[in-house]
């Protein structure tokens, strides 16, 4: 499978290219407003750490290909702007369950690196 090339976002702007593997995509989202770039790309393996480009959301999705959209769910107030769409990997869930029997408005989807996501409910086709 191919490498597929971004520019990471740095401060100052440097051109780097960010190479990743398609298949360790976790998921994507738009970059807060306090993080660099347009695009925050999580992957396999990574923690907290994240990878930011300056490629548009729109890009990036289209690039990766496969990857299933729902809204971000929060337990904190959500950002300023709403609830945020994070587009999953399918191929990387290793499984997703509802948050039952206290709430059944959102949803964990657990990865296979064991890191995990809350959506909000209804869940996505495709997941």
């Amino acid at each position: 499978m191919p490498l597929l090339c971004f520019n990471k976002a740095t401060d100052p702007a440097a051109p780097d290219d960010l190479r990743i593997n398609p298949a360790a995509v976790l998921y994507v989202e738009a970059s807060r407003a306090d993080l660099l770039g347009q695009t925050t790309i999580h992957l396999l393996g990574q923690g907290t750490s994240v990878n930011a480009v300056t490629q548009s959301t729109a890009t990036v999705i289209s690039a990766i290909g496969g990857l299933v959209g729902a809204r971000r769910h929060y337990l904190a107030p959500p950002p300023d702007d709403g609830a945020s769409t994070v587009y999953i990997s399918p191929i990387n869930v290793s499984h997703v369950r509802p948050n039952l029997p206290a709430s059944s408005d959102f949803w964990y989807v657990k990865f296979v690196d064991g890191s995990e996501l809350r959506i909000v409910d209804p869940l996505p086709s495709g997941l």
